[in-house]
């Protein structure tokens, strides 16, 4: 009888501790701040949708996932979904699987060049991580400026990227052009790939891939950073869309440069950015280590609100002298001096370039609304 209402008593001990705890945890609940995840920005009355072209690999995408996994998107009522892509000429082809979508300059120019419907509205970074890369001991890495040592030899990369345009802009420095190389077009990861198991003798890539290539040993030539040509990377909207739903893509647009901040705020913000892009790497199966993704996030030189504003609202003269009818954006000053490569590879046309400009296919619409609406 003893030991039964002992045995009571602590069943009667256990409860009040398991209802005292609980209690607890229901006014710690109660009690506890809530986020505001909202960046400022007022949410949506109704559910809003934006369907996003997402450069897989490229930092250039990589804030509207930051945003994404730190509540931004839910808390203001909008739903995104992505459609991955590893090349930007692939995105622009498949211009009908998304509403607004980001790239380097290879798919910039062609979405310029040959898609009336798209319209250029935004600026994602200044790629300064585009690599040339030969084996060491190699006789180009022995003496890289030599042209003697580049004749013939078979340059992997991706072509009608800003790869190329790197590559050509190098090969002038040493007096030579694309014609005096081999060129095997090759997707930007797949390259490095086939780069390591012996095909080629230089390889041009960018960001992580870039960064796995210096950790595979590769000799680096040069980049785009040491040659002073920080290709802009750019978002397009579907001008259709734009036209009917201005509010929302302003409001994802803002999301996007806030998301910049927020990664450059702190070391732990930075560190987190890396763990996401390693992360999202590792599920699309693109090629990285947590080593080289804080790397490519370190790289990355994405525009912050500020930034972004000025490069679409700053005017002065084209800075080729090959338009006079107007002052042009600085934008436009910066995808023109990469345009005008492929223009000069006979890619495009002197009337392609006039088009562009006579048309304004890059609009500071959006970035003006991001203005007002932060009132910036």
């Amino acid at each position: 009888m003893k030991r039964l209402v002992l045995v009571l008593l602590a069943l009667m001990l256990i409860a009040n501790l398991a209802f005292a705890g609980g209690a607890q945890e229901v006014k710690t609940a109660a009690v506890a701040p809530t986020v505001d995840m909202t960046w400022g920005l007022k949410p949506f009355a109704t559910p809003q949708k934006l369907r996003i072209g997402f450069f897989t690999g490229s930092p250039l995408s990589y804030p509207y996932l930051f945003a994404d996994k730190l509540g931004v998107f839910d808390a203001l009522n909008i739903e995104v979904e992505y459609t991955f892509f590893t090349n930007g000429p692939a995105m622009m082809e498949a211009n009908a699987a998304w509403d607004i979508a980001s790239c380097g300059l290879g798919g910039i120019a062609l979405g310029l060049s040959k898609y009336d419907a798209l319209t250029l509205v935004d600026v994602n970074d200044y790629e300064e991580n585009m690599a040339i890369f030969t084996r060491k001991g190699s006789k180009i890495a022995t003496d890289p400026k030599n042209p003697a040592n580049w004749k013939g030899v078979k340059c992997v990369y991706p072509t009608g990227t800003t790869a190329q345009a790197v590559l050509a802009q190098y090969l002038k420095t040493i007096g030579l052009s694309l014609a005096d190389v081999v060129s095997v077009n090759m997707d930007n990861a797949n390259s490095l790939t086939a780069f390591n198991g012996g095909t080629g003798d230089v390889l041009v890539c960018w960001n992580a891939i870039a960064l796995a290539a210096d950790d595979y040993g590769f000799f680096r030539v040069t980049d785009s950073g040491q040659l002073k040509l920080p290709f802009p990377c750019a978002t397009f909207a579907q001008r259709k869309f734009l036209a009917n739903n201005k509010d929302l893509i302003t409001a994802a647009i803002a999301v996007f440069h806030l998301a910049v901040e927020w990664v450059y705020e702190s070391p732990k913000n930075l560190e987190q950015s890396a763990q996401w892009y390693f992360e999202h790497c590792e599920e699309e199966g693109f090629l990285a280590t947590e080593s080289v993704a804080r790397r490519t996030m370190e790289w990355y030189r994405g525009n912050t609100v500020d930034e972004y504003i000025e490069l679409f609202t700053k005017e002065s003269p084209d800075a080729a002298g090959l338009y006079t009818k107007r002052n042009l954006l600085q934008i436009e000053k910066d995808i023109m001096s990469g345009y005008d490569f492929f223009v000069n590879e006979g890619k495009y046309t002197m009337a392609d370039r006039n088009k562009i400009l006579d048309e304004r296919r890059v609009t500071n619409e959006v970035a003006l609304a991001v203005k007002a609406l932060l009132k910036r």
